[in-house]
């Protein structure tokens, strides 16, 4: 567990609940606590969705079977699989970072990482199919698509060399 994160998030949260006391009073902090927890009820269940497919993820899936299609020497084709990868997860940040890390902690490159994420955000083929074709119609999110394809493996290039020298 990231302590530091923890400590952070214990700090926010000590500083919006004396803000809202001091504008609401206690009335203010139970509104607060109860609408954290009408969000929880919400995301609860992709979240424990996304932290179990993550752990089957690590029994399933081999280390080495990782290392050598995601790994950080596996190059574009690494990339392109977790370009792909990330381009077919559906859900929120709490399918997608779980099994993130996941595959990262069983041998995943930076790189493949990277583009995964990228991809999960930039295109996004569930999301794209339920919300932005019948909203936004089949131009734009073609269009969108052709833009952003360039985006997961420009990450997944960038990031490796960036991320060494900042680590």
């Amino acid at each position: 567990m990231d302590i530091s994160a923890l400590l952070m998030m214990a700090g926010l949260l000590a500083v919006t609940s004396a803000l809202a006391f001091r504008v609401h009073g206690f009335q203010g902090v139970r509104e607060g606590f109860l609408r954290g927890m009408r969000t929880l009820r919400m995301v609860a269940p992709m979240l424990l969705t996304g932290l179990a497919l993550a752990g089957f993820i690590n029994v399933v899936v081999s280390p080495d079977l990782i290392s050598q299609w995601m790994g950080s020497n596996s190059g574009i084709v690494g990339i392109l699989i977790g370009s792909g990868a990330g381009a077919l997860i559906p859900g929120g940040p709490y399918v997608s970072l779980p099994i993130a890390a996941s595959i990262f902690d069983k041998g995943a490159g930076v790189g493949p990482i990277a583009a995964f994420l990228t991809a999960w955000g930039a295109i996004p083929i569930s999301r794209s199919i339920v919300w932005e074709l019948p909203f936004l119609g089949g131009s734009f999110t073609l269009v969108r698509y052709i833009v952003n394809l360039a985006f997961p493996l420009v990450a997944g290039f960038l990031t490796p060399p960036i991320y060494n020298f900042l680590s």
